[in-house]
C-alpha cells in the first residue's frame, strides 16, 4: 500500500503517520523503487529536458547538456 501511494505522489510523511511509525526510516524500508517509473519521473522533470520560462529551452529530442 505504501509504494502504491507514494508512485501516486503522497508524500513519505503521510504515509508514516498512517502507518503509525515512529521513525521515518521504518517507512522507508516498506517502500521500493520501480525503476520504469524513476526514468519517467528523470524524463520528465530533469531541468535539461524543461522548456524555459521564454520558449527558449532545448527542444523535444536534442541532446541538451545536463
Amino acid at each position: 500500500m505504501a509504494t502504491l501511494m507514494l508512485e501516486k505522489g503522497a508524500d513519505l510523511r503521510y504515509v508514516q503517520q498512517m502507518l503509525g511509525h515512529a521513525r521515518l526510516n521504518t517507512t522507508e524500508i516498506y517502500t521500493r523503487v520501480n525503476i520504469q517509473k524513476l526514468i519517467e519521473v528523470h524524463r520528465l522533470t530533469h531541468p535539461a529536458k524543461l522548456p524555459l520560462a521564454n520558449g527558449a529551452g532545448p527542444q523535444p529530442g536534442t541532446d541538451a547538456p545536463a
